[in-house]
């Protein structure tokens, strides 16, 4: 199917139910320039989108396809077309949730795994005679912390925005208890998934080489001879570097 084509069909039974942009994309929960992007014919919607665009159009799935409204001669053959389309929608649909349990399986194995391996860096430098007290004040709560945000980002963080970020200038990302808020950067579906890849990765190589940064600030402060409240620097340093890769995903893809 062309994509001009398409886009124009989407564009013209829009404006036939006096609909915006932003009207369509809120009941598709989509972004308004996915739709612009539709209607100018520089990409198609996505698959799981086809049916609800139809019925929102009100406009048979195999015409959304073509590009154009079947005339009466061509009713009944689309209406069987438009039953098989449907069918096969239907398919990809529970393909999807298939994937999507799948897809969450690997998340959780990953994530369990660079916990794993967290745990074990702890325990390893806690028979390399590292302070104690650095062992138990520090590393293991702010770990804790590292392997909290790991579990959320990897398993539990939505993989899409509610419509409202797109809307709004959201400068802050709420979800149930957690919550951020980074200066200089909107949450939006553009540059959602560009963020979330930055926390995962970051939250990951947090949890497991947060311990052997420690235990390398350790000997070179032990060395040094400075007092144990310097060992609060680098762990605000650890903590506070995930604004980085995050403003600049999020600034980036905005």
């Amino acid at each position: 199917m062309e994509k001009e084509t398409v886009g124009i069909f989407i564009a013209e039974q829009r404006k036939k139910q006096s609909m915006t942009q932003k009207e369509l994309a809120a009941k598709l929960m989509v972004s308004d320039k996915a739709v612009s992007k539709w209607e100018r014919g520089l990409s198609y919607p996505d698959i799981t989108l086809i049916e609800p665009l139809a019925n929102i159009l009100r406009v048979s799935v195999t015409d959304l396809i073509g590009g154009k409204e079947s005339n009466m001669e061509e009713k009944y053959e689309k209406e069987e077309v438009d039953r098989m389309i449907r069918d096969a929608l239907e398919i990809n649909r529970e393909e999807n949730k298939e994937n999507a349990k799948m897809r969450l399986f690997e998340k959780i194995t990953a994530v369990s795994g660079f916990i794993l391996l967290g745990i074990a860096g702890c325990i390893t430098i806690a028979f390399l005679n590292i302070n104690i007290e650095l062992l138990i004040d520090l590393i293991l709560e702010i770990e804790i912390l590292f392997m909290s945000f790991a579990v959320y980002a990897w398993a539990m963080a939505k993989e899409v925005l509610p419509t409202r970020y797109d809307k709004e200038k959201v400068t802050v990302y709420t979800d149930g208890a957690f919550s951020m808020n980074f200066p200089g950067v909107r949450f939006n579906n553009s540059n959602w998934k560009h963020i979330l890849h930055a926390m995962r990765l970051w939250s990951a190589i947090g949890v497991i080489l947060f311990p052997w940064f420690m235990f390398l600030c350790d000997r070179v402060l032990k060395l040094s001879g400075f007092d144990f409240l310097l060992y609060m620097i680098p762990c605000f340093i650890a903590i506070f570097s995930i604004f980085i890769p995050v403003f600049i995903s999020a600034r980036k893809y905005e």
